[in-house]
């Protein structure tokens, strides 16, 4: 039978609570987890909470390494047993079917990696200019517009994927040259991470099951346009850095940007201008293209900043 371990990171005492609530979604599932681990990073005091307040049967690991998700999430894996190693964000919720639904397309031996669908939950209610459904990946779920071939997708969300054990044992584990840094927005170690995969492994699939599904908090503050902004920013600035990881590889590092921009283009974008009358629909057009903007500057911020990088992608 296949062994599954569940990898949740945390790192600060304000989502404590969210922490439990996670843990407690993996523990109801309609298929129990080998094991579950929660990753903690850098937070001594946050690391005694959960070790004294924790589950039964629950390990709870101190990452005292590289600060940030991208080592966190190494710690998890190093200290792993299962066969396949499957991550939840410590502020999302798992339905309860979810790791049944996530490892089902384990069963085709190609696939090294699948990813499943993240969807919002507003915190404090809907917000009163919700975001266009296109620019969700802000708030890290899943995104109208997200590029697919059948269910073959270029790289996974964090907040929910699973990865077969063999793939960091072939390929290594997270780059720690990108990834968030508690509350700073350092992204890019799923994609980079992915690429690597596709490179080092021909053949090997990265897939994306629809079914298997959590819940991501957003907080409001995350839908404010200053976050927007940030966001894109940053995303931009990291996307540049995976490009650089991947100078050396055939791959198309940002193909999948380049078909989510023509989508917001050719698509997103027209469909929105045909209901412009509406203010909702005017407010979101303007989201979408100052979101863009931003995340065209900080791609070209990074490519300026980042001419010294080198790691190569063969880590």
């Amino acid at each position: 039978m296949t062994k599954v371990s569940v990898v949740i990171c945390a790192y600060t005492l304000e989502r404590l609570n969210d922490v439990y609530e996670a843990v407690n979604s993996v523990l109801q599932q309609t298929l129990l987890p080998y094991e579950v681990i929660v990753s903690v990073d850098h937070n001594k005091a946050l690391l005694e909470k959960l070790r004294t307040g924790m589950a039964a049967g629950v390990t709870v690991l101190f990452n005292e390494g590289v600060r940030g998700l991208s080592e966190t999430r190494n710690v998890g894996i190093r200290n792993a047993s299962g066969d396949i190693i499957a991550f939840l964000d410590d502020d999302a919720v798992a339905d309860k079917d979810w790791l049944q639904k996530l490892i089902k397309p384990f069963d085709d031996p190609a696939a090294m990696a699948v990813g499943g669908r993240i969807d919002p939950l507003w915190q404090g209610g809907q917000p009163i200019q919700p975001l266009p459904e296109e620019l969700y990946w802000i708030v890290g779920c899943t995104y109208k517009g997200m590029p697919r071939r059948g269910n073959q997708v270029r790289n996974l969300i964090g907040c929910n994927m699973a990865f077969r054990a063999q793939a960091f044992k072939s390929v290594g584990l997270f780059s720690t040259d990108v990834g968030r840094t508690g509350k700073t927005q350092g992204i890019g170690d799923d994609s980079e991470i992915c690429l690597r995969l596709s490179r080092k492994l021909p053949g090997a699939l990265i897939l994306y099951e629809p079914e298997a599904i959590v819940h991501h908090k957003v907080p409001q503050w995350r839908v404010k346009l200053s976050y927007l902004i940030q966001r894109s920013h940053d995303e931009g600035y990291y996307k540049s850095v995976v490009r650089k990881l991947c100078a050396n590889s055939t791959t198309k590092p940002l193909s999948a940007e380049d078909t989510y921009l023509r989508y917001l283009l050719l698509v997103a974008i027209p469909q929105r201008l045909k209901r412009c009358y509406q203010r909702r629909s005017l407010l979101q057009i303007v989201a979408i293209f100052i979101c863009i903007g931003a995340t065209g500057v900080g791609y070209l911020t990074g490519r300026l900043k980042n001419r010294r990088l080198a790691v190569p992608l063969e880590q």
